[in-house]
């Protein structure tokens, strides 16, 4: 027996928690079951080709997603940042990972280089860390684990584009033979 207050016995428990730390917990399956959508992937050039040996600029949207959901009846909010960035071009040569969405040119810091002449298509596979809060609660807990989302681009074609003079427009009707 240990102290006592208004005349009654304290008693020490072993195992006892504070009511915040008995909040739900949203586990890693429970975070990757979320309906996180794929980033917007975006290239520069966007035309439908780009060129052997230039820079094709990749990027995307670093936008966090929120999400309503219940957890052992307890309403439950969770949102979704991306964390890295993982740009697969398609051609067998090294992914591309980052913690950058990447940035339109001039300022751009995300892109590829093709060496080969071809179709390709890019794959962007985006992690995704997690935090969550439990109606009542003011204290944010962080998810443990991640999930990933993955969207591929529109197909488009590697070329290679030669200059040479010509001795006419090449707009002229009929088209010069040299065009």
């Amino acid at each position: 027996m240990g102290a006592s207050w208004a005349g009654l016995p304290w008693e020490l428990v072993i195992g006892y928690s504070c009511p915040e730390d008995a909040v739900p917990t949203l586990t890693a399956e429970d975070f990757r079951r979320l309906p996180i959508a794929p980033p917007v992937l975006t290239t520069q050039p966007d035309r439908g080709w780009v060129l052997v040996n230039k820079e094709t600029i990749v990027m995307t949207d670093p936008a966090e997603q929120v999400f309503r959901t219940e957890l052992l009846g307890y309403g439950v909010d969770v949102i979704a940042t991306p964390t890295s960035y993982r740009y697969d071009f398609g051609d067998d040569s090294d992914d591309l990972v980052t913690d950058s969405p990447g940035h339109s040119y001039p300022d751009h810091d995300t892109f590829h280089f093709y060496e080969t002449l071809g179709t390709m298509q890019i794959t962007l596979t985006t992690t995704w860390s997690g935090r969550y809060r439990v109606d009542g609660s003011t204290v944010w807990h962080d998810v443990n684990g991640t999930a990933e989302t993955s969207v591929v681009g529109a197909p488009f074609t590697v070329e290679e584009r030669r200059s040479h003079l010509v001795s006419s427009l090449c707009t002229d009707v009929p088209k010069p033979d040299d065009c």
